[in-house]
Parts: structure tokens; sequence; C-alpha cells
């Protein structure tokens, strides 16, 4: 996954985790069986980052047209 317009975190909370639509291991360990259990759905990670790469691709342009 290409980050579009998210920043990346150090040392990101659940917040940050759930505002950058990251995967489901980051910020977790895993349980007994070996899974994890992420922050936040997959529908909710997938329209976070349809949101920023939304908003990248208007940037882009708008840099376009500007130029």
């Amino acid at each position: 996954m290409k980050p579009y317009g998210v920043k990346i975190e150090q040392g990101p909370d659940v917040a940050d985790i759930q505002a950058m639509g990251s995967k489901g291991c980051v910020g977790k360990f895993a349980g007994h069986s070996g899974d994890f259990h992420p922050y936040a759905s997959g529908e909710a990670k997938a329209s976070t980052r349809r949101y920023w790469k939304r908003k990248a691709r208007a940037e882009g342009k708008k840099a376009c047209n500007d130029s």
C-alpha cells in the first residue's frame, strides 16, 4: 500500500492508527491463536485510505493546474 498523503508516525497511538488506516498488526501483539485483532475493521481502513488518496490526488491536480 502506498501511503498517499498520510503522515507516518514513529510511535502511533490508537487514534493515529485509525486515522492512518494502518494494517491490523500495527500497534497490536498477536493473540494466542496468532491472529491480530485490529483497531479498525476492513471497511473503516478502506474508507480512510480512499479519503487520503482522493485528498492527495486533488492536491496533485491543483499543483499541476497552478504551474
